[in-house]
């Protein structure tokens, strides 16, 4: 039998069977699932950090979360449909519903994701994080 595979594995007549053209589609078509997998992880974070983004302005000019900021978060994150778990935290120094002008702050949105193959397996969970960091606008009085 060992014969036989090392035979048939140095050979180089060039002719393959059935059995070995089904095998090279069908890695092939994983490798696709795989890539295509990898590029929606990709995206997730990228649409995480454009969101990092949105609310570090919103902060900025409000001078502090607020509802709006609730808001913009839910409506954000509602966007993102293969990301599970977002939260968002926002640390400066004193409160962060009272961020005074010229103060920095600290904003990271978590969230996981999964790699999953062709029929969502789950197979591993990947831990995606944006950060991004501004400064107040507002004055309190």
């Amino acid at each position: 039998m060992k014969r036989k595979i090392g035979k048939l594995l140095r050979s180089e007549r060039g002719d393959t069977s059935y059995i070995t053209s089904y095998v090279y589609i069908l890695v092939a078509v994983i490798m696709i699932v795989f890539i295509i997998n990898v590029f929606k992880i990709i995206s997730a974070k990228q649409e995480m950090d454009h969101m990092v983004d949105q609310m570090v302005k919103q902060i900025q000019l409000s001078g502090g979360t607020n509802s709006d900021t609730a808001a913009l978060f839910n409506f954000l994150s509602g966007q993102l449909d293969e990301v599970r778990n977002l939260q968002y935290t926002v640390t400066t120094v004193g409160s962060p519903s009272r961020i005074q002008i010229g103060t920095p702050f600290y904003i990271t949105v978590t969230g996981s994701c999964t790699l999953g193959g062709m029929w969502n397996f789950n197979l591993v969970n990947i831990n995606l994080r944006a950060q991004g960091a501004g400064v107040s606008e507002h004055y309190w009085k």
